[in-house]
């Protein structure tokens, strides 16, 4: 028989889930009733109502009331008094709740069930007083202890066993992670090596190209500034690379049709910023060009640019001037390597460094390369 439980919407929750769980160690099949449409033709539920101290009142076709929950309650005729205590210590109140549910339910034994010890023999002598009753069937005479024991002890074994195969996908899975992890760290690192070691290759590459003669051809006074002309080259051909991707990816960004000029890269503020490439053209095509960093407008860090006279500069730029270390080829074939700065034409002027000849000579000693004003057009020459 089924026992449909009416809960006062205002019950207590924590009272309400331990009366559910001693129904359930009692094996009382219920339901919430407002969730249940009772079929009309089946045998009637036992109705329980379950009232809170500021409840809504009692179902009117209760078969019983409850007064659950903490709280003072008036007096109500035919109500049962039961708190959670109640529950929990097997109180007076708790058994006869249980006596009179036992009787609706038709389970004589319910009470002495909810009353009764947690030793075993105490529940196999009710069992065996109500053998109908459906927690008879657990207390049997045939449910020995020493049958209990060794059901006890196959439960125990299969959950330590349980335990252990949890502990050990955990420690699989947490082995996993850290393989991963590892495998990952030694991935980035290889790969940070493959880039230095690709980047060391494009450096030789480009010092060895840069050189038409050995380093031990300088004068001893001038090894380092060459050396660092050569350097800033190579970083000057990497801006210039940078630039072209940037070119690719931003065609004509900013064009100056009187200057006859178009820039193709990065920009800020309708200005030239970041990497690019500058063109120069006259009517026969393009008469000069710049590949390289820029800076509000001006070239400034590391770049290339080649002239309308066919000198190509690669090195260092600041304020839109050739200025600082670099490689100045000319169009006879011959290189100055070192530092220039710019003269008053805006040419990079030589200070410091030396010049490689289209053709050693072999009557007299290399001399140092005099300065000749180079034309290398700025950005601001395409103003307007």
């Amino acid at each position: 028989m089924t026992l449909l439980i009416h809960w006062d919407g205002e019950i207590d929750g924590p009272f309400r889930r331990r009366l559910e769980r001693a129904l359930e160690e009692l094996q009382v099949g219920y339901a919430d009733a407002a969730g249940v449409d009772v079929d009309p033709e089946a045998p009637a539920p036992v109705r329980l109502a379950v009232l809170a101290v500021a409840g809504q009142g009692a179902a009117p076709d209760a078969d019983l009331v409850a007064l659950g929950g903490p709280g003072e309650f008036r007096e109500a005729s035919g109500a049962l008094r039961l708190e959670v205590v109640d529950i929990a210590n097997r109180t007076r109140r708790w058994i006869a709740f249980a006596e009179k549910l036992g009787v609706k339910l038709g389970r004589p034994a319910l009470a002495r069930f909810a009353a009764g010890g947690d030793a075993i023999e105490d529940r196999r002598a009710i069992s065996l007083a109500f053998p109908t009753d459906p927690l008879s069937k657990d207390f049997a005479p045939n449910h020995s202890p020493e049958v209990l024991m060794e059901r006890l002890a196959a439960m125990t074994s299969r959950a330590e066993a349980a335990e252990r195969a949890a502990a050990d996908l955990e420690r699989e899975r947490s082995d996993a992670l850290r393989q991963a992890k590892q495998a990952d760290a030694q991935a980035t690192v290889e790969r940070a090596r493959v880039a230095n070691l690709e980047q060391t290759m494009q450096r030789l590459t480009a010092l060895s190209e840069s050189t038409a003669f050995a380093l031990s051809s300088v004068p001893a006074d001038l090894h380092a500034i060459v050396s660092s002309a050569r350097e800033h080259a190579w970083r000057a051909r990497l801006a210039a690379a940078q630039a072209a991707e940037m070119a690719d990816a931003h065609l004509e960004a900013l064009v100056w049709p009187k200057a006859r000029a178009s820039y193709s890269g990065e920009a800020r503020n309708r200005l030239p910023h970041g990497f690019g490439k500058i063109v120069f053209r006259e009517a026969d095509g393009e008469s000069a060009h710049y590949a390289g960093a820029f800076k509000d407008g001006q070239r400034s860090g590391h770049g290339v640019a080649a002239s309308d006279a066919g000198h190509v500069w690669s090195g260092q730029w600041s304020e839109g001037e050739a200025c600082g270390f670099g490689l100045l080829e000319a169009p006879d074939g011959s290189r100055f390597e070192g530092e220039v700065a710019p003269d008053e034409n805006g040419a990079p002027r030589q200070m410091r460094g030396w010049t490689w000849h289209a053709a050693p000579l072999a009557s007299r000693k290399p001399e140092p390369h005099r300065p000749v004003p180079q034309a290398l057009p700025s950005p601001q020459a395409a103003g307007g």
